[in-house]
């Protein structure tokens, strides 16, 4: 009983430095995990474009602003990637990444967003289907030790939710034999 009291307490005051920041994260956790869901990889962007933008808005509240500026590129780049899955404007993306977010950069966990970013870019121009759903969960990896490694809780609970829901999706486009999405 003293360890959930311990951790309901953390939580709580976590919660209450930054509320906020931290009602913002959770809102995005349902809005992340209705993306997941998705089986179509369209609609699976569109919801991750929203997920991302309020994400970028939680880092910057909580005053981590290489996540933010992370998440911000990710808005943009899901967006344009319903739009566009052309190599040359998917380099233009990483490189942005690189020179936005690689200057505010200075601890080793401010690098993981910057990798997850990219692995997210790399699959969202270049893949599709169950492919892109990998690339999108070594991402996840980098960003789940992001956000519990900062103590943002919508962050954390949503990567690692992510994680399970992503591969269940994963597993319901096998069974249905739809490992590539043709109505991307």
């Amino acid at each position: 009983m003293d360890i959930v009291q311990s951790a309901t307490s953390a939580i709580y005051n976590i919660f209450m430095a930054a509320p906020l920041a931290q009602s913002i994260g959770i809102v995005a956790l349902v809005i992340g995990v209705s993306a997941f869901l998705q089986k179509s990889d369209y609609l699976l962007r569109r919801n991750l474009t929203i997920f991302t933008l309020l994400m970028g808005f939680h880092f910057m509240l909580l005053g981590l602003m290489s996540g933010a500026v992370s998440a911000w590129l990710g808005t943009l780049r899901t967006y344009i990637s319903m739009r566009t899955r052309n190599i040359w404007v998917m380099t233009i993306f990483l490189l942005i990444v690189l020179a936005a977010a690689l200057p505010s950069a200075t601890h080793f966990v401010d690098y993981l967003p910057i990798l997850g970013t990219s692995f997210g870019t790399w699959a969202m121009f270049r893949e599709s289907g169950i492919r892109m759903r990998i690339m999108m969960m070594l991402g996840t990896l980098c960003w789940l030790t992001h956000n519990f490694w900062v103590g943002s809780i919508g962050g954390t609970i949503i990567e690692a939710i992510f994680l399970g829901v992503n591969g269940r999706t994963m597993f319901v486009l096998l069974r249905d034999g739809k490992a590539e999405d043709k109505n991307q």
